[in-house]
């Protein structure tokens, strides 16, 4: 029962806990290991969450603090990336603007942001889930929206210096924030 469980929740969140574990991480490699952590916790433990909600919230913190506690590890702060420059040119790749000035935004920032837009927590959720009080949430999302709005505006000034219209898209982008 208890293996059909994870098994059904890998399926239906994987990609919540990958994101996550990638705005911790910064590489898919690394993501992809804090994700295996997650779920084999899920499967040592007496995992009982009645609401699918709940299940998610679990599954995200635990993958939070599991990214957190590897990167806290002193090894890894002396090794140097090695793929780093191809995930850089990954990310250059990448189509969603936005998520990639996310990803690029300061820990205490990036999670809730990530949460509160891209999940759809409430600010109370997260207050719960990252142990902080609502109005630190709220106040982290709105520093965070400044930061990502004068980042979109100086891009959009740099194209326009450049003779680069980028589009309805990003100004779409800039008004939602």
């Amino acid at each position: 029962m208890q293996m059909e469980r994870a098994e059904k929740l890998y399926q239906k969140y994987f990609a919540a806990v990958y994101s996550v574990c990638f705005l911790y991480m910064k590489n898919q490699a690394d993501a992809c290991d804090m994700v295996q952590e997650t779920f084999l916790r899920l499967l040592q433990r007496d995992f009982n969450y009645d609401t699918e909600e709940k299940a998610k919230a679990w599954l995200i913190v635990t993958a939070s603090n599991c990214c957190k506690s590897q990167l806290r590890r002193c090894w890894r702060k002396k090794q140097v990336a090695f793929d780093a420059a191809v995930h850089d040119k990954g990310k250059e790749q990448t189509d969603n603007l936005l998520l990639r000035m996310v990803e690029e935004l300061e820990e205490k920032y990036r999670l809730p942001v990530y949460l509160y837009y891209f999940e759809g927590y409430r600010s109370a959720e997260i207050a719960q889930m990252l142990h902080v009080n609502t109005s630190t949430v709220r106040s982290r999302l709105a520093k965070a929206r400044k930061i990502l709005r004068l980042q979109l505006e100086a891009e959009e000034a740099a194209d326009e210096e450049f003779g680069e219209r980028s589009g309805n898209a990003q100004r779409n982008i800039r008004k939602a924030w």
